[in-house]
C-alpha cells in the first residue's frame, strides 16, 4: 500500500449559507411547471436544456434528459475531423427521480451516454436531510466502449457527512473518523480518499488533509502492490499537483458563491451555461 497526504488551505463555506443556497435552489426547483415536457419557470421562460421526459415532475419515477452536441466548440476544423457523413454527434444525460421529499431526502439516478462519448456513465446521487444537510453519497460506474479489459471499467463511492465536517472545520474538536471519504476501483487497483478539515490560523480559512491510499486488490495484489511502491515517488508528485489544482479552482470559484444571495444564486445558476 502506498499512503500520500496533502494538505491545503480552502476558503470556508459558511453552513447557513449552504442550507439557505439549498433551500433556495430546492424551491427554484419545485416553482417550476411541466408542459409538453418543457420545465417553465414561475414567470413562463423556459428552464434551459432540460426536458421531461416521462413521468410526472418531481414525483418518483420522472425523467428528465438534457442533450449537448458534442461537436459544440470544435468549429468547423472539428467538424470536418468527424466527417460530415457522420452526421450530428450527441450526448445524452437523464435524471431519473428516486425520492423527493424535503423533510427526508432527495435521491436520483442518473446515466450518461451518446454518439459523441467515449463510453457510459451511470450513478447514484442522495442528500439526506434537503432542508438541514446531514450526509451526501454519490456512487457510479464508468465503461470505457469499444475496450475490453478491466482497466476500462471503473467504480466510485463517496460520502460526507456535513456535521462532523463543520464541527471539525470550526471548532477543531477532530473526528473520529475522517467527514469526507471517497473509494475508486479500477481493475486490480483501488484508491480511497480522506478528507479531514481543521480551522485555519486565522479562523477564517479550512486547513484540509487530504490523504490517499493505494493499494492492489484481486489476484494481482502483490504484484501491483510492488509495482506502486516502485513507482511512489512520481504518484506523490501527482497526488500534490491534483489536490493543489483542486485546491487553486475551489478558492477562485467558492468565494465568488458564497458573497451571492438567495435570488443572486438562482440567477446565476440559471444562466450558467
Amino acid at each position: 500500500m502506498v499512503r500520500i497526504a496533502r494538505t491545503v488551505v480552502l476558503a470556508p463555506v459558511p453552513r447557513p449559507w449552504l442550507v439557505d443556497a439549498l433551500g433556495a435552489l430546492t424551491d427554484l426547483a419545485e416553482s417550476t411547471t411541466a408542459e409538453d415536457g418543457r420545465l417553465l419557470l414561475p414567470d413562463g421562460r423556459q428552464v434551459p436544456e432540460l426536458r421531461l421526459a416521462e413521468g410526472r415532475h418531481l414525483r418518483p419515477g420522472a425523467v428528465y434528459e438534457s442533450t449537448e452536441d458534442a461537436d459544440a466548440g470544435k468549429g468547423e476544423v472539428g467538424a470536418r475531423e468527424n466527417g460530415a457523413d457522420a452526421g450530428r454527434r450527441t450526448d445524452t444525460v437523464r435524471i431519473t427521480v428516486e425520492e423527493w421529499r424535503r423533510t427526508r431526502a432527495l435521491r436520483v439516478a442518473f446515466s450518461g451516454s451518446g454518439s459523441g462519448s467515449d463510453g457510459d456513465v451511470t450513478g447514484r446521487a442522495v442528500l439526506i436531510g434537503p432542508d438541514r444537510p446531514d450526509r451526501v453519497e454519490l456512487s457510479g460506474r464508468a465503461a470505457l466502449t469499444g475496450v475490453r479489459s478491466p482497466l476500462s471499467r471503473f467504480d466510485a463511492e463517496a460520502e460526507l457527512r456535513c456535521g462532523d465536517w463543520w464541527r471539525a472545520a470550526e471548532q477543531d474538536g477532530g473526528a473520529r473518523r475522517p467527514p469526507l471519504r471517497a473509494r475508486l476501483t479500477c481493475g486490480p487497483a483501488r484508491a480511497d480518499l480522506t478528507a479531514v478539515p481543521r480551522p485555519g490560523h486565522d479562523h477564517e480559512d479550512w486547513e484540509v488533509t487530504v490523504t490517499v491510499r493505494l493499494r492492489g486488490r484481486g489476484p494481482l495484489r502483490p504484484l501491483v502492490s510492488l509495482g506502486l511502491g516502485l513507482a511512489r515517488s512520481p504518484l506523490a508528485r501527482a497526488v500534490a499537483e491534483a489536490v493543489d489544482d483542486a485546491a487553486r479552482d475551489w478558492n477562485a470559484g467558492v468565494p465568488q458563491l458564497t458573497v451571492l444571495g438567495r435570488e443572486e444564486l438562482c440567477r446565476r445558476f440559471l444562466s450558467e451555461p
